[in-house]
């Protein structure tokens, strides 16, 4: 099976206006169609595509315009879910020691060249099933009081949003940081109260360790699309992971690692 292919603008050299009428020439698209579509935050995906020739035309046209973009195929990207979590943590002189799925880790601080941070959504819509009884006046006259049985449906949803960090490396995969999944000792003095507040400090502390690698915040402000995970008559969950992944391997090779993939 083809892989897929995509092209993404990083970073605009014009303004939407200018650029939407010639790139929807070059993707077929009505000019409005294109505007809307680049008026999202970057980095914008402005093409999918199984025609690996395609794509890489679409990014030259982009490239000759000024733009920052990038392509990439999706079977380069490594999922979220297949990249190592740690549940617990420590810092060992210049290195961090993650501890989960039965795994201890070793990442030289020194090998991180980017962390990127996002926010996964999640909605859960479940269908609860409630039954309820009370008397009945209409057969209480004819029985002596039988019950009734009422049956009732409602729709629960939840919707959530954690904050994640992926963590990219010069010399193997990704590890994925989960703010709500992850025990927080290994802060020792610096722990706080809340796991979010702990996050938030796990995340500093890689910073001022990591001086070398980019820290790149833009995902929060984008709004990923969903991928049904669960689905069942009485159970739907959606998730952005799937969306994210792809942006923040972009913004890993835009950040230079194109010539030398993590994976």
């Amino acid at each position: 099976m083809s892989s897929q292919h995509v092209v993404a603008v990083m970073a605009f050299a014009r303004s939407v206006d200018d650029e939407a009428p010639r790139l929807a020439a070059d993707l077929g698209l009505t000019a409005y169609e294109t505007a809307m579509m680049l008026r999202a935050p970057a980095p914008v995906i402005v093409l999918r595509s199984e025609d690996r020739a395609r794509a890489d035309a679409v990014l030259g046209k982009l490239r000759s315009r000024g733009h920052d973009a990038i392509t990439c195929g999706l079977d380069e990207v490594v999922s979220s879910d297949d990249m190592f979590r740690p549940r617990a943590f420590r810092f060992e002189h210049g290195d961090i020691i993650g501890l989960g799925q039965g795994a201890e880790r070793r990442l030289p601080l020194t090998d991180v060249f980017a962390l990127v941070r996002a926010n996964h959504a999640t909605r859960i819509e479940e269908t609860v099933v409630g039954r309820s009884r009370k008397v009945s006046l209409a057969r209480a006259v004819l029985s002596g009081g039988m019950l009734a049985t009422k049956t009732t449906e409602r729709t629960r949803v939840t919707n959530e949003r954690e904050p994640v960090l992926y963590v990219f490396r010069s010399d193997g995969p990704p590890w994925f940081l989960a703010s709500m999944q992850m025990r927080y000792d290994g802060l020792e003095e610096g722990m706080k109260v809340s796991k979010i507040q702990n996050f938030e400090v796990l995340v500093g502390a890689l910073r001022a360790r990591a001086p070398a690698a980019v820290f790149d915040a833009r995902l929060l402000a984008v709004r990923a699309s969903s991928t049904v995970v669960a689905s069942s008559p009485t159970h739907y969950g959606a998730s952005s992971a799937a969306a994210l992944d792809v942006l923040a391997h972009l913004i890993a090779l835009s950040l230079g690692r194109a010539a030398r993939p993590y994976r």
